[in-house]
């Protein structure tokens, strides 16, 4: 009798795909691992703009009294930084260094509306006008969820002084 010798290609064919597999059901599983995560990530970044609403009112409230005047009133005013330094604006004629955060790899944006700090947004990239408006957390997890593995950079943290730390889902 003749012993059939496998093909060294068909081996190696069957090894790839095997391997595909794998791969394919690897990164999935990542993906998901990823997503389950997502909604701390947003609770934390969320936590960031409350800070930075928080540090960046206080210190306007400073600047302010120090200067024996009234945080203006009269429209919306924007203040932008990164880490513990703000850019200057409007509000801050130069640009201020604080104890915001430690981390200089988090950009921030507050908005000031009738002489108050109402709404600030955080991120690890810099944060667009298109991007200063309100955000329900599922929008922001969803949002994070559609590339989970440029999570880290994505992820848009919000907070409103009206809603305050409990906005709805």
């Amino acid at each position: 009798m003749e012993e059939k010798k496998k093909s060294p290609l068909k081996t190696i064919i069957i090894v790839l795909v095997i391997l595909a597999v794998l791969a394919a059901v690897g990164f999935w599983m990542l993906c998901e691992m990823l997503r389950m995560t997502t909604g701390s990530k947003v609770s934390t970044r969320n936590a960031t703009a409350q800070t930075f609403l928080k540090a960046v009112s206080a210190q306007v409230e400073d600047v302010y009294k120090e200067n024996g005047k009234k945080i203006p009133a009269d429209k919306e005013y924007i203040v932008r930084g990164r880490g513990n330094v703000n850019e200057p604006c409007e509000l801050l004629d130069e640009s201020m260094t604080n104890q915001y955060i430690d981390d200089h790899s988090i950009y921030w944006v507050v908005k000031f509306k009738d002489g108050k700090a109402c709404e600030a947004w955080s991120a690890k990239r810099p944060i667009k006008d298109s991007e200063l408006r309100y955000y329900s957390r599922s929008e922001l997890i969803a949002e994070s969820n559609k590339h989970p593995l440029r999570q880290e950079k994505l992820i848009l943290g919000y907070f409103s002084a009206a809603e305050g730390s409990t906005a709805p889902n």
